[in-house]
């Protein structure tokens, strides 16, 4: 959230860059002039470690502070709004071996 305030705030992004219409798909990280190579690349707007990490992880900090209620409900909330923004339900593999999935 914060890295898209701040794209906002700094005018590298306008509402009418945003596909609001499709699944977005079609939205991509806006280009910018790379101070190391002198081109557009998106590279210096991306969401990546190497921009954003110590904020991430300043975040992750913070989280793991809350307790498991408020995570939890955090959660579901996020998981309600996808359901919303997709349409249907998401389906949950619970025998996945994706470390993305072995967190709790």
């Amino acid at each position: 959230m914060e890295r898209a305030i701040k794209l906002f705030a700094n005018g590298q992004m306008l509402l009418s860059d945003i596909d609001t219409a499709g699944n977005g798909r079609n939205n991509k990280t806006p280009l910018h002039i790379n101070p190391s190579t002198g081109k557009e690349s998106s590279v210096p707007l991306a969401f990546s470690d190497t921009n954003w990490g110590v904020q991430t992880r300043a975040y992750i900090t913070s989280i793991s502070r809350l307790p498991d209620s408020v995570v939890y409900r955090n959660a579901e909330l996020a998981h309600n709004l996808a359901m919303k923004r997709r349409g249907t339900r998401m389906e949950v593999d619970d025998q996945t071996e994706d470390e993305r999935a072995l967190i709790f």
